[in-house]
């Protein structure tokens, strides 16, 4: 492969590499998602602003990163096929640290009105065109690494690490702000949020030196010997497999939906029951510690029993779950709320463990940066970016009322998912190079 043999300790560095970086992306678009939710409503809009128009306001901002996604799946896609992995890595990492830095820096409506609100928005746009590059470029590299080995998807699961931990790293801080007195100066919405932020841009610099020092993937090493490499791969890989594309995207709908749900909406959700949000945003971050593990158990069981059944199987156990895990939200006692969102990390983080895998395996070296990114980022604007946003419009203010929504939408998305998976074929075991 690329003229030179690939060694587990060599696995091991680039499978550290891509996991820290993705952990420092995730950070970076959780701590927005949080902020959406929990602070720029009041920060960003006018004391007599509707509260419930200036969350749904606010979590538009938060979707248009989504919808950013695809782009920068496209821009960093051609950059990673056509100049190599790292370049690409390299550069969705500075552009998202650009984007955190900003807002962290922002001043509020009482300074300089809507104008904050704008700013903010441009600020998420740069964030999802770096996310949209960075889930493609590391799930390549990673998996290109470890194209030889029966344990491909359990390799491929460390990148998914990045999104359990950028969680945990993203509410943790928040919460821990959350705990200070307002008249504190480190109280969340004085300069807590703001110190986040400023956290989020530090951590992508430390990020880039770290990518920085590792190596050229192999297999496309050997594309660049071969004279294959292509001239404009993010359009080539879209006419030749846009099916595969779209129901690939479908497929992890689900899985993408499911979590923001579970780890965004839940936190508002439960504070308009009367839960305190410092202890919302905790029952996030210990799930999401679990859900570490279980996205290393999936993975390995994706190695053993394929990667289309081991997703179905935590997309099923969604299904079934979705009403009883809103009513369990109801309870108000941090153990059942900590219970229930425990079992959705089943479904959510479950599934996402075996995406770098499956997706890396239906595309050729060649298209593979381009290809795993569109698939995964076409569904950002529709399942991640969207579901928030409907169940927030849908519940409303009547929680008590309208929370069967809150499932309905669970369900949809799980069911989505599932139908394009019974359409898919299975990629285990099949040839990278």
């Amino acid at each position: 492969m690329g003229g030179r043999e690939i060694s587990t300790g060599q696995v091991i560095k680039v499978a550290v590499g891509t996991s820290l970086g993705t952990t420092i992306e995730w950070y970076d678009f959780f701590l927005y998602g949080y902020a959406a939710s929990l602070i720029f409503p009041k920060l960003f809009f006018p004391p007599s602003y509707n509260p419930l128009t200036a969350l749904l306001v606010s979590l538009s901002t938060y979707a248009v990163g989504f919808v950013a996604r695809p782009v920068g799946a496209m821009i960093f896609g051609h950059l990673g096929d056509k100049l190599g992995r790292r370049t690409g890595l390299l550069w969705d990492l500075i552009l998202m640290g650009m984007g955190t830095g900003i807002i962290g820096f922002l001043p509020g409506y009482s300074q300089i009105g809507f104008l904050a609100l704008t700013i903010a928005t441009i600020s998420r746009i740069l964030q999802g065109i770096g996310v949209g590059g960075e889930w493609g470029g590391a799930t390549t590299w990673l998996t290109e690494y470890a194209a030889k080995s029966r344990w491909r998807a359990f390799w491929g699961s460390w990148v998914q690490q990045g999104v359990p931990i950028g969680l945990l790293w993203a509410s943790a801080i928040l919460g821990l702000f959350a705990t200070f007195p307002s008249s504190s100066p480190l109280a969340l919405l004085n300069y807590g949020w703001r110190i986040a932020f400023w956290i989020g841009a530090i951590a992508a610099v430390i990020g880039i030196v770290i990518r920085l020092a590792l190596l050229e993937s192999p297999l496309f090493e050997r594309v660049i010997e071969k004279g294959e490499v292509s001239k404009i791969p993010s359009i080539e890989v879209w006419r030749k497999y846009w099916s595969k594309i779209l129901l690939l995207a479908a497929s992890w709908a689900a899985q993408n939906a499911g979590f923001y749900l579970y780890s965004v909406y839940s936190v508002t959700f439960l504070a308009g029951i009367g839960f305190p949000k410092s202890l919302g945003l905790l029952s996030v971050t210990v799930s999401a510690l679990i859900g570490i593990f279980i996205t290393v158990l999936f993975g390995i069981l994706s190695d053993k029993i394929g990667r289309r059944l081991g997703m179905m199987i935590a997309f099923g156990f969604g299904l079934a779950f979705s009403f009883p895990y809103v009513l369990l939200l109801f309870s108000k006692s941090f153990s059942i709320i900590l219970l229930a969102q425990t079992l959705m990390v089943v479904a959510v983080l479950g599934s996402y463990a075996i995406i770098p895998a499956f997706f890396a395996e239906n595309f050729p070296t060649k298209y593979r940066y381009s290809g795993t990114g569109l698939s995964y980022h076409m569904a950002a604007p529709f399942a991640g970016g969207l579901a928030p946003i409907i169940v927030a419009d849908l519940v409303g203010e009547k929680y008590l009322v309208n929370w069967w929504a809150f499932g309905a939408v669970f369900a949809a998305y799980f069911i989505i998912s599932l139908i394009a998976l019974a359409v898919l074929k299975e990629t285990k075991g099949k040839e990278m190079d």
